[in-house]
């Protein structure tokens, strides 16, 4: 039987909305308050989309995902910078996780490079633009200890859920053990 071209991106247009709509939700409603910011869940959604439909749908999912939350739940005015770390997240979650069967070391790898490498440096460098009253190494230090919880988090929860993915019966064109 031959697979329709348009099914696959079918399911990739509706698995990619999704994901955005849920980046939106666990990225602005449900937050941890820690000591200098919040920790939310809308990393999950990007790093799963990374996993199941590539770097372009997690970049879709990153950007689009803040740029809607950003709108919808303010917390000061928008600035696009914040939205360009996210599409970069959603790059590195697709480059290291996309198709590939669940494993421990590719998690710590798309963790620690989006988070530590990525996320940390570029908000901090967003923030010092924003807010002048620190420079960039006041938010880079005052930040820092935050990602200390943030990262073994998030290396946890994405193992999880990417786990968790590999026993559900998705459709072919998003199964992750190819």
């Amino acid at each position: 039987m031959q697979k329709n071209k348009g099914t696959f991106q079918v399911e990739t247009i509706t698995f990619t909305a999704l994901l955005v709509a849920l980046q939106v939700v666990l990225g602005n409603i449900l937050q941890i308050p820690l000591m200098e910011k919040q920790y939310n869940f809308g990393f999950l959604p990007i790093a799963i989309a990374g996993a199941l439909l590539g770097a372009p749908a997690a970049m879709i999912v990153g950007g689009l995902g803040d740029f809607l939350g950003a709108h919808l739940f303010p917390q000061g005015a928008y600035f696009p910078g914040f939205t360009l770390t996210n599409v970069l997240v959603g790059l590195v979650c697709g480059l290291v996780l996309y198709r590939r069967k669940p494993s421990i070391v590719r998690v710590i790898i798309a963790v620690v490079v989006s988070l530590v490498c990525i996320n940390w440096p570029l908000n901090s460098f967003w923030l010092s633009m924003l807010y002048t009253s620190k420079g960039f190494m006041g938010w880079f230090a005052m930040r820092g200890p935050n990602y200390l919880f943030e990262v073994p988090a998030n290396i946890v929860l994405v193992y999880l859920c990417l786990k968790g993915l590999s026993k559900v019966n998705l459709p072919a064109s998003l199964a992750l053990n190819r």
